[in-house]
């Protein structure tokens, strides 16, 4: 396998086909065929399959990204890496970020670190576990600030606390049980999550378990903040914020938080990038500008900024 082979076989699996592969890499079609049908040789096994509509992934295909993710990506970092201590930092950095961070601090981290690497391009990703953490094992993404998955973390990601804070079950004003005080009063309701509590693990405890509360019976999952905000508007579904979110939405959203008697699971915002890959010169300064940004934002003029940090436990 030749790297090339790989960035080629990359491009076609993101582009969905040849001619897209060959647009992202300024190549002919003719090029992509010939690598991607090389590399298929040397590994003696097809991983694409040709369709009208463009090419999907075999399964030894779609076990191969993983690792040609990684291997484009490390390579990708290793020239940014070495631009960087040329003095010439570019490249691209790619980071999720979890919606009330977005909301509050991202503009202004953004700002500080374009005036101190101007030449390097932002992509940014909704910050909810199920979209940022296949890219963080694949390799596509930088670093994520957000919540880390359930349970007791392992050794495939690092995590460096941001904050901790309590979580708020919410919906729409004028809900019909916007009174109750139990989350047992709830759970024949439709709930919409950015997670899925029944894929947490067998040993992990989630916020129905831990209080003797069966799980509701029907959980619809949303992997877009904005879908969920949507719902909730306009039916008589109810999800889990961390306060921070209610603190910045609830008012303008108009929803509201339940008076629950149940204290429910902490929310940690954590930068988590994976185990054993050292961040590159422009994740850390990302991140040095975002703490910076943080610690300001205590004597913030806005109420709004205040209000949020008093909901929060700041652990940096």
């Amino acid at each position: 396998m030749k790297l090339h082979q790989l960035r080629t076989f990359v491009a076609v699996a993101d582009a969905g086909g040849i001619r897209g592969a060959a647009r992202a890499l300024n190549a002919s079609p003719a090029a992509i065929t010939k690598s991607l049908r090389q590399l298929e040789e040397d590994l003696q096994m097809p991983l694409v399959l040709r369709t009208s509509s463009g090419v999907t992934l075999t399964e030894a295909g779609q076990a191969l990204l993983v690792h040609a993710r990684l291997m484009v990506g490390q390579m990708t970092r290793a020239h940014e890496a070495m631009g960087a201590l040329r003095g010439a930092a570019r490249g691209k950095l790619t980071v999720a970020v979890t919606p009330w961070i977005a909301m509050t601090f991202l503009p202004e981290t953004i700002t500080r670190f374009c005036e101190k690497m101007p030449d390097v391009r932002l992509e940014f990703f909704e910050g909810l576990l199920s979209i940022a953490n296949p890219r963080l094992r694949d390799g596509s993404l930088d670093f994520f600030v957000g919540r880390p998955a359930p349970g007791t973390p392992g050794v495939e990601f690092h995590y460096r606390p941001l904050f901790s804070s309590t979580c708020a079950v919410v919906a729409r004003e004028g809900h019909p049980r916007s009174g109750c005080h139990s989350l047992a009063d709830l759970c024949d309701l439709d709930w919409v999550l950015t997670w899925d509590p029944a894929n947490d693990g067998p040993l992990v405890e989630n916020m129905f378990s831990r209080h003797d509360v069966p799980m509701p019976s029907k959980i619809h999952l949303a992997h877009s903040f904005s879908i969920a905000i949507s719902l909730l508007r306009q039916t008589d579904m109810v999800s889990v914020f961390p306060w921070p979110l209610v603190e910045l939405c609830a008012a303008r959203e108009r929803l509201c938080a339940f008076p629950l008697r149940e204290q429910l699971e902490d929310a940690m915002v954590s930068v988590i990038s994976r185990s054993g890959h050292p961040l590159s010169e422009a994740s850390e300064c990302f991140i040095d500008c975002l703490i910076g940004t943080i610690r300001d934002g205590l004597e913030s003029p806005s109420q709004q900024t205040r209000n949020v940090l008093r909901s929060v436990e700041l652990l940096i």
